[in-house]
């Protein structure tokens, strides 16, 4: 595996469109349509532009694109999965009801992209004795070391506002290092050896109208934006 290059070294922006290339690239490969892609291809299924992919590929020594043939697909996935320090088994865990649960297994196919979600957690007493994926949802204060000797050092979040703080402070005392949080309640400190990444849904909608004036407006062309995620200060 690639040696990682010092901690922080790379911009969040380009560490973000590391993970988007390894998306975009893993359904190329489930697509199975063709076994090479050139920057400019990408640039162009992704809207953004060659110099960028070009850029963000350095952090990760890419060497094996060719000037018109471009990139094999596999190895690239492969190299960026390395940099991300992405383990063939990626288990998580998800903390949330188990409607909610369920709608991100109906929206997102967690699975398809290599993650296995190796526990479930609610907050809602309702859900004692449901299953979700083949797992037994666990009540949130079954959540410990457990967790860490399984190998999952990422979770999601997606809990009740009032159950944020103590779901987080749970599994940083669980061994987890980082936590997606979906939940839309403002985040001001992270536990101790603990990155939290959180979606500002909120904050995307709003700026929405701002291009939405835009485009009404003025002539500006139609475009396809992957926001990137910052963490809170």
């Amino acid at each position: 595996m690639q040696e990682s290059t010092e901690f922080n070294s790379i911009p969040a922006e380009s560490l973000h469109r590391l993970a988007l290339y390894h998306c975009k690239l893993t359904d190329m490969l489930l697509e199975r349509q063709k076994n090479t892609i050139t920057s400019k291809e990408m640039a162009k299924a992704l809207g953004l532009n060659e110099s960028t992919i070009r850029r963000d590929l350095m952090y990760i020594g890419e060497s094996s694109g060719k000037r018109g043939a471009g990139y094999n697909i596999s190895l690239l996935r492969r190299m960026i999965g390395e940099f991300l320090s992405l383990p063939s088994f990626a288990p998580i865990a998800i903390v949330g009801s188990t409607a909610v649960s369920r709608s991100i297994f109906e929206f997102f196919p967690i699975e398809k992209f290599g993650f296995t979600p190796a526990a479930f957690f609610s907050e809602d007493p309702r859900d004692q004795d449901a299953w979700v994926n083949g797992r037994e949802v666990q009540p949130i204060g079954a959540i410990s070391p457990a967790l860490s000797a399984m190998g999952v050092k990422v979770a999601m979040v997606a809990t009740h506002p009032t159950w944020l703080k103590h779901s987080i402070d749970l599994l940083a005392n669980a061994g987890i290092k980082s936590i997606l949080v979906l939940t839309q309640i403002e985040i001001t400190k992270a536990p101790e050896g603990v990155h939290i990444m959180q979606l500002g849904i909120t904050c995307g909608l709003k700026s929405l109208f701002y291009y939405a004036n835009q485009l009404e407006h003025n002539d500006k062309p139609s475009v396809v934006e992957q926001v990137v995620v910052n963490e809170p200060s």
